[in-house]
């Protein structure tokens, strides 16, 4: 599968998208994972006839992916994750992921769910995973007025490749836990 991304700019975040709904079917045949995109809720406009003219967004999806991943032994292990693009340049703004997006990783990290942003960097056709420890990190960082960007070179990104961009949640699954000593010792 190509990581290329053709077209407008406009484009390239759809780009990001279609490459992961390809490799969550890969992912789905396989057995390993069941990740689906999340669409955001529209509400129809109507004209006096009651035909639908238009359609606004009623409610933004939480993240644009969620789903589970198989790990060894059985067990699923959730995942939710949004997913970003960069179309030119090393770095990714924090600005970039709205409050409601932060919110809900937060929510799901801190209930054990591998939680993270996949960071595609066009220019260098380049794909990472930002852990949400590293994320909530950042943020914190960013709202005390330091960083307010991902470098592309920054230690916390995790490079991925397609199809295959879940293999190190699925080999290292507590690099991506925010809630594993807790998990750990409500399990002893």
């Amino acid at each position: 599968m190509t990581a290329k991304a053709g077209g407008s700019c406009a484009n390239r975040g759809r780009a990001l998208e279609e490459l992961i709904e390809m490799s969550n079917e890969y992912y789905r045949r396989a057995g390993v994972a069941v990740v689906h995109r999340v669409p955001a809720a529209w509400l129809p406009i109507r004209d006096g006839r009651g035909r639908i003219v238009s359609a606004k967004i009623e409610k933004k999806a939480a993240v644009d992916f969620i789903g589970h991943v198989l790990m060894p032994g059985g067990r699923a292990l959730p995942v939710a994750f949004e997913a970003k693009e960069v179309s030119k340049g090393r770095r990714w703004p924090l600005s970039r992921l709205e409050d409601h997006q932060y919110q809900y990783l937060v929510d799901c990290a801190r209930t054990g769910a591998a939680a993270f942003v996949i960071i595609a960097f066009w220019e260098y056709d380049r794909f990472f995973i930002l852990p949400f420890a590293a994320l909530e990190e950042k943020v914190r960082a960013y709202h005390f007025g330091r960083a307010a960007s991902v470098k592309i070179t920054d230690a916390a990104l995790e490079e991925v490749s397609f199809p295959d961009y879940l293999r190190s949640i699925m080999e290292n699954p507590a690099d991506f836990l925010l809630v594993r000593e807790a998990h750990e010792k409500n399990s002893a």
